[in-house]
């Protein structure tokens, strides 16, 4: 569930990194939530370490959704927004030149045989233009070519390689090389040979992309046979790229072997068997129809034959229940801090003035570097001034995640509440089943009634559990987003989470608007009287007027807004905190893996594809392709490995 955007919302930004060292690969790194492109590029070039922290960058849609996206787009937005004489711009000039410098020298994680010697200039231009759109700017060559004095013409090498892997991505978009088998192949292999740039997403998107392309144009692979399954033809489709790969990279003397294998694979391919999701759920329902039953029966003085009876006419009419909608909780817990801020005007400001201590720090550290080039002696200290400005944004997106998450909980439960006449109906159309069928079968008036009884009762139960089980997953998902944010709650969790709108934040406000209303009169009333010497100039009167709005306007949002949405996130917090802290989420690194996947799908998603209908080539809109049943032997795209980039 993600509440619409308004129409006057800026961008936000959500960056997450998780540790691929040997040592802490999987955990999760440091986060943010920020609107200000800036502040997302400084956290992005100061975290991104090769070999040590990798990001994940998200920004917001049209609709609100946080959709992932290349890193380098908001380095490029905020180079973009930031004015010329920003003192933000050389610190990022800095950190770009910082990030380059550290592509040249990790080798971690290069294949086996890598000669170790003296910074690769190649390895980083390619690094830069898998990540970046754009080429480095003139000052950010300057910068690093000023950390290697005795470095000949390092620039060269660095820009062409950029410029190589840059345009290879940037042709997969376009119809230049659609035709050119030649061209596909040499593309592909700048971009499969560029490491480490061929594991970032936009590599791996246009690299697919040129695989594709070259087997619409093989004949082997051009037309898959006739008769096969949808299912039967995505594997084929992916068998096809995979032979366009291996033919790429293997021995020529090879090809005939592969082919051969390829093709007899395609005509040994059986029909997939039937998934067995569809049988598994009925009979989950059909088990909690039993239970539901049973208790039903548990409760009636019956021997055994009466019970027999009752149970065969009750269980003829009973039905699986259906799934009844209930809001859902939000993808992730940046999309739920978001949800908060949108619906609490208190968050957004808290949001807002973390936005702002985040310039502020960087603007500090901008400027201590400066005067430190300059030989000048600065108070300022450039680490501690970001690492708190970080920790303050890691506890406001914690605490609006948390509370998030809770009210998209309260929805739900109030949901759950309001289904309880359909179930009560739902039930009652059964129980009046079971009566007539049990007079059908000449039972007793007494076996009629119980039968009548029990199929109501088992209905209702069933569906009931099956909502009860719907809210227990969502509050195993609250539980597990405090666990992550509050290691160790205690009985002060719910006054942290109230912290600024709690019961005595109203009262607050109401004693500053009749402070400011005080103020104003007073500014007025000097202004009416003729005998005042000294009267207040029409911009007093306006700021204090303008103070006393906002104050009523805030004021407004308190009992509107913020106590309502408070007061009903807290009191969904007592059902969770019942349940026990769950074990630690998802490994960071299967994050990572699922992040590249889907930023793969979007950037081939926006890349053209091609069908061809005989000699005719003709341009297609873009369709994601239907995903395999079995897991594939190559991942694609490359699975994360802890330790490694």
């Amino acid at each position: 569930m993600t509440s619409p955007s308004p129409p006057s919302e800026p961008v936000q930004y959500a960056l997450t990194s998780v540790y691929t060292d040997p040592y802490l690969g999987g955990t999760d790194g440091p986060s943010i939530l920020t609107a200000d492109p800036a502040a997302a590029a400084h956290f992005l070039l100061d975290t991104d370490r090769l070999g040590h922290l990798e990001v994940m960058a998200h920004a917001t849609a049209d609709d609100g959704a946080l959709v992932p996206i290349r890193p380098g787009d908001i380095v490029h937005r905020a180079l973009v927004e930031l004015p010329q004489d920003d003192a933000r711009r050389d610190t990022l000039c800095t950190a770009q030149a910082d990030w380059l410098e550290d592509r040249l020298w990790d080798r971690q994680d290069e294949p086996p045989g890598a000669a170790p010697g003296g910074p690769d200039w190649v390895r980083a231009g390619s690094a830069w233009g898998a990540a970046f759109a754009a080429l480095p700017g003139a000052d950010v060559l300057a910068e690093l070519a000023s950390h290697y004095p005795q470095a000949e013409e390092p620039h060269a090498s660095l820009v062409m390689a950029a410029l190589r892997t840059a345009r290879a991505i940037r042709q997969a978009a376009g119809p230049f090389c659609a035709e050119d088998r030649l061209r596909l192949a040499a593309n592909w292999r700048i971009l499969n040979t560029s490491w480490p740039a061929r594991q970032e997403p936009a590599v791996l998107a246009a690299a697919t992309w040129y695989l594709e392309r070259l087997a619409d144009l093989d004949p082997v692979t051009a037309q898959p046979p006739a008769g096969l399954t949808a299912d039967q033809r995505a594997r084929w489709r992916e068998d096809a790229v995979d032979l366009q790969r291996d033919l790429l990279v293997l021995d020529p003397a090879r090809h005939p072997g592969r082919i051969q294998a390829f093709t007899a694979r395609v005509h040994s391919d059986t029909a997939d068997p039937e998934p067995g999701g569809t049988a598994h759920a009925e009979e989950a329902d059909h088990r909690r129809l039993d239970t539901a039953l049973a208790g039903a029966l548990d409760h009636l003085r019956l021997d055994d034959e009466a019970r027999r009876r009752v149970k065969t006419a009750a269980a003829a009419v009973l039905q699986p229940p259906r799934p009844l909608p209930l809001p859902g909780q939000p993808v992730g817990d940046a999309d739920a801090a978001l949800d908060w801020r949108r619906r609490v005007p208190s968050a957004q400001r808290a949001a807002q003035d973390t936005d702002a201590t985040l310039t502020q720090a960087y603007t500090h550290v901008a400027r201590a570097r400066r005067e430190a080039s300059e030989g000048r002696w600065s108070f300022a200290d450039q680490g501690n001034t970001t690492t708190a400005a970080h920790t303050l944004a890691a506890e406001t997106r914690g605490r609006h995640a948390v509370l998030g998450r809770l009210l998209a909980l309260a929805a739900a439960e109030r949901a759950a509440t309001a289904h309880e006449p359909h179930l009560h109906d739902t039930a009652g159309e059964a129980g009046r089943a079971a009566r007539a069928g049990a007079q059908a079968m000449g039972l007793r008036p007494m076996e009629v009634h119980f039968a009548e009884q029990a199929a109501y009762t088992a209905t209702f139960d069933a569906a009931r559990s099956l909502l009860d089980d719907a809210l227990t997953e969502q509050r195993a998902a609250v539980r597990a987003t405090i666990a992550a944010h509050y290691p160790r709650p205690d009985h002060r969790l719910a006054d942290r989470l109230a912290d600024g709108i709690d019961n005595q934040a109203a009262p607050r406000v109401q004693n500053a608007v009749a402070v400011l209303g005080r103020e104003l009169d007073d500014l007025l009333a000097q202004d009416r009287d003729p005998r005042a010497h000294l009267r207040p100039a029409a911009e007093q009167i306006t700021q204090a007027r303008s103070r006393r709005d906002a104050a009523r306007r805030r004021l407004d949002d308190i009992v509107t807004k913020d106590r309502p949405a408070t007061a009903a996130a807290l009191r969904a917090l007592r059902a969770v905190m019942e349940l026990p802290a769950p074990p630690p989420r998802d490994d960071g690194a299967d994050r990572l893996t699922r992040h590249r996947r889907q930023l793969v799908e979007r950037l081939t998603g926006a890349l053209p594809t091609t069908a061809t209908t005989g000699s005719a080539v003709a341009s297609t809109a873009p369709k994601p392709r239907p995903a395999r049943d079995t897991p594939r032997q190559e991942p694609r795209p490359a699975t994360v490995n802890r330790g490694t980039r």
